[in-house]
Formats: structure tokens, C-alpha cells, sequence
């Protein structure tokens, strides 16, 4: 019995030495907070052969393939669209509304996100919804279900109130391995959202628990750490005093005429890379302002085209990563046919993937939906 229990014991040592979570065996005993987490932003819309690189994309590949690259944040926008066929609502992942550009059902999306977490065991993932069609926390958990995803959802004790940020000393939040050996490593924020602690207690109210900077951003050198949402905040220590996380949005759009604007692929080595001192361009620079400014590093960072910089290896040096371990390696730049074009394509995706015009459309995107 004896030496049955000592090479238990020893085994398991083995495992834990052994073991990653989130892509490096450095972040296993982190608290969430205590972690940088990169995002695709508006991770569902894609520029690539599919949609005829459309010019609303925001990322070059698809979220499974994110998720395989490193990505452990996902946002996307959700719209009430109409079945083709029944006319019924549905709902949707759209760009700004759905006659622009369809991603198709968020059950789908989901579904995809819920295939890849069964398929990497040791993963926390974080999801932000934005909540276009400002449906329900039960019709939103509906579609976890048939995703067949919400028994991943993380619920905290309060779902109306963070905890104290966790520091050297003391964990407020929980590590990522005890989410992971829990099952309840799926981090859902939505925004707007009233929450329902019965049917929905893992869909929280995403500026309950974090504030975030501009996002409307046409020059980098408006790049900034100062609270913009939620709309009634009034100043960083607040915020910081509030216990909310910090949530930097760094990606830039390209004005266009009547007032539209596309993610601006124009600047995306700069916008991606780490950047030079003094300067808020890199995506590393504007990192290190921020936690100057707040002596803490943001939670989380969202950014476009995620794999030109590449955006994961400035992550990786804020969470002290030196040796990512089975994360696939992607292209580093533009993708061949999804380069820059100078005159403006309104185009969008189907759900079938295919390109349909949008004659006489004027929308301006970023109006209130990132």
C-alpha cells in the first residue's frame, strides 16, 4: 500500500511539473486577473478567401485557428437577424448589422468554440459579447446550451460585483488551474446585459467587472489609458478602487467616405509590433504606459489581424512567457490577397461565406459597437 501511495504520489508530482495551461506551464498557478489575455477583436468576421477579403474583416483567420495561435480572448457582436426560410429570429453574429456582413448563428460560433475547448482540456477561454440585439441572459443561455458550451461557463460567487484585483501576496481570483481542474474555464462577459443569477449565473455584465479605453481610434497617437466605458465612469482610480479589471483596446481604423470606417490594415505592422520608446504606436509601448499609469498590468488586450507583429510575442513578454508550448505558428504579416486597397469595397459575408453587395449602404461601424 505503501508503495503503491509513494509512486502516486510521484507520478502526480510528474503531471504537475509536466503540465500547461494557456499555451506555458509559467501560467498555470496565475490568478485570471493576474494574467494578460490577447484578444480577437471581432473575432468571428474574417478577411480571407471565404468572404472575398472583405474589407470589414477584422482577422485573417478563422477563431479555431486562433484559439490553435494563442488567442485566449474572443469578442463578437450579437444581432437578432431573420431565418431565411421561416422568417423566425434567430440569433446571429453580424458586423454592425447583419445586410453587411453575416458570420452566421452565435450557436454555431459557439459550437466551434465548445469543439475546440473539448479538444484542449487545459485551456481558459474569455468571451465578450456584444449584445447588439440586446437579447436576454436566458435567450443568450439558450444558445450556450445548443452550443452545447455553457458547462464550461465560470460563475464567481458575486455576479454583480468583482472581486478585489488579486496581488503578490493574495489571489482573489482563481488560478487558471484550479478553473481547469473545476471545468468552469469559460469566461463570459456581455455588454449591455441584465444578469440572471438563476438560469444564466456564468453570463456576466462585462462593465460590472472591467472598464476600458477609447476604441474609436483613427491615429495612433490618440492611443490612450484613460477610462472611456463604462458611460458613467469618472476617473481611473474609481475604476481602480471599483476592483474592475482594465480592458485596452488597441487597433485603429481607416476613416473613409460618408463616414465609414474599416480596421486600418494600412498601419497594422506598426500598430502590432512593440514599438519604440516614448511612443504609444507599438502595441509593447502602449502596454507599458498603461502599467505605469495604473502600476499593473491591463487583463486583457484586443487587437486586429492578431497574427501580424506578431501581436502574441508582446503578450508573451508582459505574462513572462519564454517557451509557449503547443501553439501553431502562423504567417506574421498581411495575408497573400487581403492586402491594402485604396478605393473603398462594401462588402460582406453570407452564411455561406459569399460576398454580397450592400448598394447605398452608409453606415458608420464604430458608432457604440466595437
Amino acid at each position: 500500500m505503501l508503495a503503491t501511495f509513494l509512486m502516486a504520489c510521484i507520478l502526480s508530482a510528474f503531471v504537475s511539473a509536466d503540465r500547461t495551461c494557456n499555451n506555458s506551464p509559467d501560467l498555470c498557478s496565475r490568478p485570471y486577473d493576474r494574467i494578460l489575455h490577447l484578444g480577437a477583436h471581432n473575432s468571428p468576421f474574417i478577411r480571407n478567401i471565404s468572404t472575398s477579403f472583405s474589407t470589414f474583416g477584422n482577422q485573417f483567420f478563422n477563431t479555431t485557428t486562433q484559439l490553435d495561435a494563442g488567442v485566449r480572448l474572443l469578442t463578437g457582436q450579437v444581432h437578432v437577424a431573420e431565418n431565411s426560410n421561416t422568417t423566425a429570429p434567430e440569433l446571429h453574429m453580424c458586423h454592425s448589422v447583419c445586410q453587411l456582413f453575416d458570420a452566421g448563428l452565435l450557436r454555431d460560433w459557439l459550437g466551434e468554440i465548445r469543439t475546440w475547448m473539448d479538444k484542449n482540456p487545459n485551456e481558459v477561454v474569455t468571451i465578450v459579447l456584444v449584445n447588439a440585439g440586446n437579447v436576454s441572459a436566458a435567450q443568450l443561455e439558450a444558445e450556450y446550451s445548443r452550443a452545447g458550451i455553457a458547462h464550461y461557463g465560470y460563475a464567481p460567487l458575486q455576479i454583480n460585483k468583482p472581486p478585489p484585483p488579486s496581488n503578490d501576496t493574495h489571489r482573489t481570483w482563481p488560478t487558471l488551474e484550479e478553473m481547469i481542474d473545476k471545468g468552469d474555464r469559460l469566461v463570459n462577459f456581455v455588454s449591455p446585459l441584465t444578469t440572471d443569477q438563476d438560469k444564466a449565473p456564468y453570463l456576466l455584465a462585462a462593465y460590472d467587472f472591467y472598464w476600458e479605453n477609447n476604441y474609436q481610434i483613427t491615429n495612433a497617437s490618440d492611443f490612450s489609458c484613460t477610462p472611456h466605458r463604462p458611460d458613467n465612469t469618472t476617473s481611473a482610480s474609481v475604476m481602480l478602487d471599483s476592483g474592475r479589471l482594465f480592458f485596452m483596446n488597441h487597433f485603429l481604423y481607416w476613416q473613409q467616405a460618408f463616414g465609414i470606417q474599416v480596421p486600418d490594415i494600412r498601419n497594422i505592422y506598426k500598430t502590432n509590433s512593440f514599438g519604440a520608446a516614448g511612443s504609444t504606436a507599438g502595441l509593447g509601448q502602449h502596454l507599458i504606459n498603461c502599467s505605469d499609469n495604473y502600476t499593473r498590468t491591463p487583463s486583457f488586450v484586443l487587437v486586429d489581424f492578431f497574427n501580424v507583429g506578431p501581436a502574441i510575442e508582446v503578450v508573451d513578454i508582459f505574462n513572462k512567457v519564454r517557451q509557449p508550448v503547443g501553439r501553431a505558428e502562423l504567417e506574421k504579416g498581411v495575408v497573400e490577397g487581403a492586402g491594402l486597397r485604396q478605393q473603398m469595397m462594401v462588402s460582406g459575408a453570407s452564411r455561406a461565406g459569399k460576398p454580397r453587395a450592400i448598394l447605398g449602404l452608409v453606415i458608420i461601424l464604430a458608432a457604440g459597437w466595437t
